[in-house]
């Protein structure tokens, strides 16, 4: 990336100028974004500066897919040089402004298609694992802790997990007997692209008066603790209208939501239970099944099993030419976005799908289970994209190691807080027509109750499997439950204590 800084310099004054012009063009200046914690002053000061002479700085970027669309990692990691996009240009800033403090090389190997735990290995065997971090799916990382390919992110210097710019509640979930081998930072913007969301049709809402039978918008009922998971299921039965007139709700009708797989199992996380409590000593107790669940499954079941109120994908693509779009999900999406659907399950990434939407449309937390639940949670999908730091320091680097590593993370974390987040949240809410400030408060909110479930970030499959299946048929949840419980011990046992015997082992070889 160095070699191209004289010439990304000289075209700083022109392209700010072209900058400004299309902000004003597509209405990105509309919103301002403040950093949550903004403690003033230049980011920089507080970071010590260091000279790793001029060496590389390499991200392994394992990407999901080689088509333009990169579900699940983003272009957030390296830039070779302005180009007039908003994310790329920000980028581009982080990383020369790490580079120049650190008289380091930001660059980037990157994997297209690959699976992880294969490439690793080959990587490892052939002498070749010389990257300083490792960029992936979060799941399938997860499923790699065991082969200890990975350092603990507490053996990295120079950092601090609790600054906003990090993901705190990232350091409490994914920490595994004192060892967090996978974390996420402002770096990138996954953590808060992929957590979990509501896009809901404010034209819909207005023509079939839903708002007037709960006595706020739905703003307000965030706002108050209101918006709760019988209030939202209530919603969904308000709006189903046979426009066509043919005695059934068809997909070219009018119904209440648009789904991935119609079963609603995000209502566990989101009402505040998780698949697992870490216990004190740091082991874990099974927790995906009680009757607090039992109940949300059967009113979540009620609601989404009629298919005159929810759609799924599978049912919006049968048979369906989705010639014009980019794939089968987008294609189900767009019910959603020709004003079919008064909801929509999603994340901020599929904003994009939505910039030539007619109407106007809304974002809006999960809902919490009831009002006294004191706040709301919004999980991160466990296929984002996720860091993890080699097991083992690169050699042909001479300033490679934990205090090389943890400095420039930190600093380019701040910086990305700084240069980034700001630029992203002008892009997905003014450029892609969330200009309504409820939205960008509702961003902000999803942003501070962020959480990871553990087990489907780890890759434990046992555990997504009984939800489904509970999710599915409410009335035979105590059976599966029953059945799988058992598996989901072993699964959680053997995994904790794998991790366990690799930790003593390599802190024993030390």
């Amino acid at each position: 990336m160095k070699t191209k800084k004289i010439l990304a310099l000289l075209l700083v004054v022109s392209m700010v100028a072209v900058l400004f012009a299309a902000c004003a063009e597509e209405g990105g200046g509309d919103s301002e974004w403040t950093r949550p914690e903004d403690e003033g002053g230049d980011v920089d000061d507080a970071y010590p500066a260091a000279d790793y002479d001029n060496e590389d700085f390499t991200f392994l970027v394992i990407k999901h897919t080689d088509t333009t669309k990169d579900y699940y990692g983003g272009p957030y990691i390296d830039a070779e040089s302005y180009t007039g996009s908003v994310i790329n240009d920000a980028v581009f800033e982080r990383n020369l402004a790490v580079e120049e403090k650190y008289n380091v090389n930001i660059t980037t190997r990157e994997e297209i298609n690959g699976d992880p735990a294969e490439l690793l290995q080959t990587l490892v065997m052939s002498g070749e694992f010389n990257y300083d971090v490792i960029y992936g799916w979060g799941y399938k990382l997860g499923n790699c802790i065991t082969q200890n390919y990975f350092a603990d992110f507490n053996t990295l210097q120079n950092v601090d997990y609790s600054k906003e710019y990090w993901s705190p509640s990232a350091t409490d979930d994914l920490t595994i007997a004192g060892k967090q081998y996978l974390s996420i930072n402002d770096i990138s913007m996954n953590k808060l692209e992929w957590a979990g969301l509501l896009f809901y049709n404010k034209q819909l809402m207005e023509d079939y008066n839903v708002e007037s039978e709960f006595g706020a918008s739905v703003y307000d009922l965030v706002r108050e603790g209101k918006w709760t998971l019988d209030t939202y299921l209530n919603m969904l039965t308000v709006v189903s209208n046979d426009e066509d007139g043919d005695g059934s709700i068809t997909k070219n009708d009018v119904y209440g939501l648009v789904d991935g797989n119609g079963l609603g199992t995000f209502a566990s996380n989101a009402s505040g239970v998780f698949n697992t409590i870490k216990n004190d000593d740091d082991t874990y107790t099974i927790s995906i099944y009680d009757q607090k669940v039992l109940n949300i499954a059967e009113k979540v079941h009620a609601v989404y099993s009629d298919s005159d109120y929810v759609k799924t994908y599978e049912e919006l693509w049968e048979g369906a030419d989705t010639t014009g779009y980019q794939d089968m999900w987008e294609y189900a999406r767009s019910f959603f976005a020709q004003d079919h659907a008064l909801f929509c399950a999603g994340n901020a990434y599929l904003t994009s799908e939505f910039r030539n939407m007619e109407s106007e449309y809304g974002i809006l937390p999960l809902p919490k289970y009831d009002e006294n639940q004191e706040q709301y949670y919004s999980t991160v999908d466990c296929l984002a994209s996720i860091f993890a730091i080699p097991a083992t320091y690169r050699t042909d680097m001479s300033t490679a190691g934990p205090e090389r590593t943890g400095m420039i993370l930190e600093y380019m974390a701040a910086k990305s807080n700084e240069i980034l987040l700001p630029k992203y949240y002008d892009e997905v809410l003014s450029n892609q027509r969330l200009k309504d400030e409820n939205d960008k408060e509702m961003m902000d909110l999803i942003r501070d109750t962020i959480r990871y479930e553990f087990t489907d970030m780890m890759g434990l499959t046992t555990f997504q499997e009984t939800k489904d299946a509970i999710y599915e048929n409410p009335n035979t949840a105590q059976s599966t439950y029953t059945r799988a419980e058992r598996r989901m011990e072993n699964e959680l046992t053997d995994f904790y204590l794998e991790v366990l015997a690799m930790a003593e082992k390599n802190e024993s070889a030390e």
